[in-house]
């Protein structure tokens, strides 16, 4: 039989890619995207935003009008006086391009009306003077030079870096979007084995579910279901040999017992005593056997448990004389069952098993002079109806380091550790699982100013059943 150790997953290369690749692949295309879509927005921009603005061309325009008003009246001073006073530099041509006023054109002017250019052209991308031809009547211009000051060009770098800047980030959040999508889907996948594993679902896999991510994803899968069939496989030695032992502990114990019968017969009766004691110690022998063999018989049975309605108010009543035999002299205890209650779901034995324990843990703990409560009400957890029941004392309850952990196996807290107080662990473990055979679920919490709530959370029958 192959060891898991040789077990080895084999991919094909087309099947699955490295996460570099991948991520190099992710990072390529959106800086082709981004590239692209900024040389379309600086196309888009020069067409929308690189032309004489319209109040510069309707005041062009009037220009051109008053123009043409002073060329026919003949008067080349009264235009030239004209052309001076207006807020752009600017000249009235006849066809060969000569100045019809008495005011002389800047060789540079002269020089820059082989580029003049229509009022509706596009502009260049940086800031400029262009001269603009507007035509009159008989062939004659008005050239107008544009102030650089007026130049739509002045703000378009501005613009053209607040889309660059935008389209990237658009870009990038949309594929950093994809790329934690991507990284998350099998990152979640452990994320929930590994709390299945830890609340002791030993069964769960990942490899299956993470098979079409990356390699180095794949890998880790891989790992982490080797590392949870070791971990089932050792569970399940451990069980059993704690069950082994146990048995095997029974035959020997049975003879003690027997043994220690006999010989009390036969021990003077100021001997007694140390029989009783050996009695005692034999007796704590067989109840944490008992108990060890209880809570690994819960534990495989959580499948195959019988639930049936039940009524949860009649099984307290059946525990309740039980118990108000173990109180102390200085002790009390009430409850407030309601006779309201729906049945629920459940294993008789188990709840009484449950609620003895609770009610026996805080007895023993909860000090001499304690008060102890038992009660019950209907609660919704997340949209489904339970029926809680709470365990409360008003002792010195647990420190809030030890309550994640009351519930394992063979835990003793703090006092609760010495011979005199009795007890091996187990109580509130046989409870945890007496809860997860009946899908119910146990909670523990320090009461205000002092004291212990336990609550148990059982499942409402469901009417159409």
């Amino acid at each position: 039989m192959e060891s898991l150790s040789q077990r080895k997953v084999w991919y094909k290369p087309h099947q699955q890619h490295g996460l570099v690749v991948r991520l190099f692949s992710y990072f390529s295309v959106s800086l082709l995207l981004i590239l692209l879509l900024q040389n379309l927005a600086e196309i888009a921009l020069v067409k929308t935003m690189l032309h004489v603005p319209k109040k510069v061309q309707q005041k062009m325009l009037v220009m051109a009008e008053q123009a043409q008003t002073l060329i026919d009246t003949g008067n080349k001073q009264q235009l030239g006086q004209w052309e001076k006073q207006q807020p752009y530099y600017l000249f009235v041509l006849d066809k060969d391009q000569h100045e019809m006023g008495d005011r002389k054109m800047h060789p540079h002017f002269a020089f820059k009306l082989n580029y003049a250019r229509g009022i509706n052209s596009i502009l260049d991308s940086r800031v400029n003077q262009p001269i603009f031809a507007i035509p009159l009547k008989e062939g004659n211009q008005l050239m107008v030079q544009l102030p650089y000051q007026l130049h739509p060009a002045k703000y378009f770098s501005f613009y053209f870096g607040l889309i660059q800047v935008v389209i990237a980030a658009l870009i990038l959040l949309m594929f950093s979007f994809l790329i934690a999508r991507y990284l998350q889907r099998p990152l979640n996948t452990l994320r929930a084995a590994s709390r299945s594993l830890a609340s002791g679902d030993f069964s769960v896999r990942v490899a299956n579910a993470v098979s079409d991510s990356s390699i180095e994803f794949t890998s880790l899968a891989t790992d982490f279901d080797d590392m949870a069939e070791k971990i089932q496989m050792l569970s399940k030695r451990q069980r059993r040999l704690i069950r082994d032992v146990s048995h095997e502990l029974r035959t020997p114990l049975a003879r003690h017992n027997l043994s220690l019968h006999l010989i009390r017969k036969r021990v003077a009766s100021e001997h007694q005593h140390l029989v009783d004691r050996l009695e005692c110690e034999s007796e704590e022998m067989n109840q944490l056997v008992n108990e060890i063999l209880e809570f690994n018989q819960l534990q495989n049975t959580a499948e195959n448990a019988n639930l049936i309605p039940i009524d949860v108010e009649s099984l307290c009543l059946t525990a309740i004389p039980n118990i108000e035999a173990l109180l102390g002299v200085q002790q009390t205890f009430t409850f407030d069952i309601d006779n309201k209650m729906p049945l629920v779901r459940g294993d008789s034995r188990l709840i009484v098993r449950a609620i003895t324990n609770l009610l026996g843990n805080a007895i023993k703990y909860a000090g001499d002079n304690a008060h102890i409560t038992l009660t019950s009400e209907l609660v919704d957890v997340e949209g489904q109806p339970f029926v809680q029941l709470s365990v409360e004392d008003d002792g010195f309850g647990i420190g809030p380091q030890h309550l994640k952990r009351i519930f394992d196996p063979f835990t003793r807290i703090e006092g609760a550790r010495d011979k005199q107080s009795g007890g091996y662990g187990l109580g509130l473990a046989i409870v945890k699982e007496v809860m997860t055979v009946m899908n119910g679920t146990v909670n523990a919490e320090n009461r205000q100013p002092h004291g212990l709530i336990i609550q148990l959370l059982l499942p409402v029958m469901n009417k159409g059943k």
